[in-house]
Formats: structure tokens, C-alpha cells, sequence
């Protein structure tokens, strides 16, 4: 869902892109493989998508928000995929990727039924022993979960 203003101002700043790549990657990414084909749902202004582009081969965002998904193909177009689609709902092929993450965006989210949506979506596009990573903006919630 978009984010209010407040949520713009600080996830569109230098702050939290330094924040996100000196602290909230590490920690959330320590001792995970991401692989070589990688989802990020609800990439919002980049901070994550701009680490991420640099860690794995392909990678490929899911932003909800059609100015935003702009702005990120005008900025990261060449060297992600960046697509205009929901979360819960995303065109991507069953069984593909090696790993699928999201960071800080699942309390934009408004409902219990759509984040889980927004997972099982995520298990959908897993290849088998795939992985999922993410947290959100409790410092004690990361995610972890392997694919059988």
C-alpha cells in the first residue's frame, strides 16, 4: 500500500539508505544465500534494491505503486527488473527463483489475509530449496524460511 507522508520523507532519505546498508541487510541477510535469481517485494524507494543490485546476478522488484515502480525503472532499470504488480498477486512463474525478500513494508500492508497472501505468493515463485528473507520494523522480527 503507499505510504504516508512521513514514511516518504524517511524512506526516501540518505539516512535510511545508509541505515539500510550498514545495519538492516547485514543483520537480516547474516548467513543467507540469496542466490542467483532473486525477487524483492515492495522495494519503495530502493534502499534495499540499491544493495541488493550489487549482490546478485538478477534481480527482479515487485512495487505496488505505479510512480514509485517509475522511478525505480528510471533509476535501477538497467540493472534490475522492475515491475508495476502486487505483492499478492504477483506475474512471475511458479518454481523460479532462488530466493524472495522483503524488508520493512509488511506493516503497510492492511491486512492479515493479504500478507498472507503476499507470503504464499512468495512460496509460489520459489524454486525448491529456495529461500525466503525479510523483516519489517520490529528489531527482533526477521524471517527466515527454505522452501521444501
Amino acid at each position: 500500500m503507499p505510504m504516508n507522508r512521513a514514511h516518504r520523507k524517511l524512506c526516501s532519505s540518505q539516512q535510511w539508505a545508509e541505515a539500510v546498508k550498514d545495519r538492516l541487510l547485514p543483520w537480516a541477510l547474516e548467513d543467507v544465500e540469496l542466490g542467483e535469481d532473486v525477487v524483492e517485494i515492495g522495494p519503495g524507494y530502493g534502499a534495499n534494491l540499491h544493495v541488493l543490485v550489487d549482490q546478485v546476478p538478477r534481480l527482479t522488484a515487485v512495487e505496488i505503486d505505479g510512480d514509485t515502480a517509475g522511478l525505480l525503472r528510471r533509476q535501477w532499470g538497467d540493472r534490475a527488473r522492475i515491475l508495476h504488480a502486487d505483492g499478492s498477486d504477483m506475474p512471475l512463474p511458479d518454481d523460479t527463483y532462488s530466493s524472495v525478500v522483503c524488508f520493512t513494508m509488511l506493516h503497510h500492508v492492511p491486512t492479515d489475509a493479504l500478507q498472507d497472501r503476499i507470503f504464499a505468493e512468495a512460496f509460489r515463485v520459489l524454486r525448491p530449496g529456495g529461500v525466503f528473507a525479510g523483516s519489517d520494523s520490529q528489531p527482533s522480527l526477521r524471517v527466515r524460511a527454505r522452501k521444501p
